[in-house]
């Protein structure tokens, strides 16, 4: 079975990538309606979080 990415939940709300991924870390510029859509759709489609990715993107691997 295919990993559920970012770019699938926002193929299906047809929204953009980066308000899926603004409401999926909660920022403050994302309206609530929004983000609760997001959250939805994302437990749906069974989406977790890549622990690899999210490192990369803060810099530290919390070793």
């Amino acid at each position: 079975m295919k990993h559920v990415t970012i770019k699938d939940i926002a193929r299906s709300l047809y929204i953009s990538v980066s308000t899926v991924s603004r409401a999926l870390t909660d920022d403050k510029n994302i309206r609530r309606e929004t983000r609760e859509a997001v959250l939805r759709e994302a437990e749906r489609l069974g989406y977790r979080r890549n622990p690899v990715a999210m490192n990369l993107k803060m810099g530290r691997t919390n070793t």
